[in-house]
């Protein structure tokens, strides 16, 4: 018998990592087998149109708001756009991502930025902070938010806060002992495919200067725009659950379980969140008995809402395209 080798090793891991993706899919057939078909149907043909255009409707202010505090990153820079321009590109940003492997799409943004003249590693900055915005917003709704899973998760939301809180002391430890700059390089690396770096001709000492400009002011300012941006994200998603006749589930509780479920679907282990979004939205509204027709179609709503802003994406790309 041949020894596993450290050759053998990472090829099992290469494999794993390339066909991780059937998991979910593995996952959304089990669900299936559970699904009475004709009940689901019925529950997509009750769906609540007025709930739906709605829902439609609220993806275009999220949008804008989204832009807007690109926007203003990128003017702390020196970078003057029109708010028209940004919200262009940000839209196109959305296309690239749907359509493209990888993390290629999230950084999309800065090859606009780079096209004018920009260096990469100054035009990563205000990507990477509207992330990183993102991330820790959506960290405290699940921190805060946890609360309401307490008496029905005990031992998995204990874990799961213990995990988010080491997490963030760890952080800050870092940057109290002056490691800001290894943070942010490590957050810089994994951004960025390994395999564009070379390409791309990144600049880490740009981002780094560029980074030295925002105070703490700049910052509240930033995460203020971000909670703006998502609330609306909320209404939206809570309005897609109303068209699905999910009923009795309170708006905060649902917020934090929509947050989670998005955490969830970030891992790698599906195609667009299928079978694990649904399998998360499962746990999560069974305290309020909602039918698993019910969830299958609200999770079918999401993906198309997706679908839809990837469209509208491809029209911004093709009104202000880029190449990459």
């Amino acid at each position: 018998m041949k020894l596993l080798t450290k050759n053998n090793l990472l090829k099992i891991i290469h494999y794993i990592k390339k066909y991780s993706y059937l998991l979910g899919i593995f996952i959304f057939i089990l669900i299936l087998t559970k699904v009475n078909f004709n009940q689901l149907w019925q529950n997509i043909k009750g769906m609540k149109p007025l709930y739906l255009i709605t829902a439609l409707a609220l993806g275009f202010p999220t949008l804008i708001i989204k832009s807007f505090c690109w926007n203003y990153i990128k003017r702390q820079q020196g970078m003057k756009y029109k708010l028209k321009d940004s919200f262009l590109m940000y839209a196109s940003s959305l296309f690239i991502s749907g359509f493209t492997p990888g993390r290629i799409g999230e950084v999309a943004r800065a090859f606009y930025l780079k096209k004018d003249g920009y260096s990469m590693g100054k035009s990563l900055v205000g990507v990477i902070i509207d992330r990183l915005t993102d991330f820790i917003f959506l960290l405290v709704v699940i921190v805060v938010g946890s609360l309401f899973f307490i008496t029905i998760f005990q031992k998995q939301i204990t874990i799961l806060i213990l995990v988010i809180i080491i997490t963030i002391v760890l952080s800050m430890v870092f940057l109290k002992i002056g490691l800001v700059k290894w943070f942010f390089k490590t957050l810089f690396n994994k951004f960025i495919p390994e395999q564009y770096q070379k390409s791309w001709k990144l600049s880490f000492q740009d981002f780094m200067n560029d980074l030295k400009i925002y105070k703490l002011k700049n910052y509240i300012i930033i995460f203020a725009i971000t909670i703006f941006s998502w609330l609306f994200y909320y209404i939206q998603t809570y309005a897609l659950g109303k068209g699905a006749n999910i009923e009795g589930i309170p708006f905060l509780y649902f917020t934090v379980a929509i947050t989670i479920t998005g955490f969830i679907t970030l891992i790698p282990i599906s195609v667009a969140g299928i079978g694990t979004r649904e399998a998360a939205l499962i746990l999560l509204f069974s305290p309020y008995a909602i039918s698993i027709e019910k969830i299958i179609a609200f999770s079918s709503l999401i993906l198309l809402m997706y679908l839809f802003s990837c469209l509208f994406g491809l029209i911004c790309w093709l009104i202000k395209p880029i190449r990459i």
